[in-house]
């Protein structure tokens, strides 16, 4: 069984990466357990050094099952929204199925598309609040250092559409691939 990889940006990220986490952390405790069993049948007592070591894997173990916690709290992106979207995206640089999260809410953006000073993003959840996405990202970039930058989320899907479109008429910007490579850096 050969599962693609999928990278940070891509339609099928989150769901791969749910199943790698997910993974990962059952062989983190599976190993901590076999360490644990190893030491208690190799005494034949609970108190030993094994112990230890199997209580200090559990560590790793715990981050791990945080991430899991996390890629299961990040809802199902819509294949037929990134169907109609990647047929109009052209020359523009766009990325999908990012989750971005802030100390005061999480932000699911199916799509970012990033041209000339303009950064546009679509969202298919109602309960996605735009306008604190847009603010949060726009602390995040004056932090690394872009400037004059427009954020724009759009919840309504034709509307995003319409602005890809002009975008592809605009020039490239030279911090393109930075700018969108910085959003998949703040996402899960």
């Amino acid at each position: 069984m050969n599962i693609p990889r999928q990278r940070k940006g891509e339609f099928g990220y989150p769901p791969y990466e749910r199943k790698r986490v997910i993974i990962r952390t059952a062989a983190y405790f599976l190993i901590s357990i076999a360490v644990f069993l190893l030491g208690y049948f190799s005494t034949g007592q609970k108190e030993n050094l094994l112990t230890i070591v199997a209580v200090l894997g559990l560590l790793p173990s715990s981050k791990s099952l945080v991430s899991v916690v996390m890629y299961f709290k990040i809802p199902r992106f819509s294949e037929t929204v990134y169907q109609e979207i990647s047929g109009q995206e052209s020359s523009v640089p766009v990325i999908y199925s990012l989750y971005l999260t802030s100390y005061r809410s999480d932000f699911p953006i199916n799509c970012f598309a990033v041209r000339a000073g303009s950064l546009i993003g679509y969202t298919e959840f109602s309960d996605c609040n735009a306008s604190a996405c847009e603010e949060h990202i726009q602390g995040i970039l004056k932090q690394n250092g872009f400037k004059n930058i427009t954020v724009k989320i759009f919840h309504e899907k034709a509307r995003f559409v319409e602005r890809l479109v002009q975008l592809q008429s605009l020039e490239p910007g030279k911090r393109e691939p930075e700018l969108l490579a910085l959003l998949c850096d703040i996402s899960l």
